[in-house]
């Protein structure tokens, strides 16, 4: 179904939402990445424990 959505969609619109789809994943990666490197690390080793309880 969605295969077929996109193979309707052309030019520059189709450009664009592959853009914006990258732009998106990019984003969202480097937040999480961002966040994974600052978060407090007491915060880590207490989620780390958790499914073990």
């Amino acid at each position: 179904m969605f295969k077929q959505h996109i193979q309707n969609l052309t030019g520059v619109f189709h450009s664009g939402y592959l853009i914006f789809s990258l732009i998106v994943f990019m984003t969202f990666f480097l937040g999480v990445l961002v966040w994974v490197f600052k978060a407090d690390k007491s915060y880590i080793k207490d989620m780390e424990q958790k499914p073990l309880e």
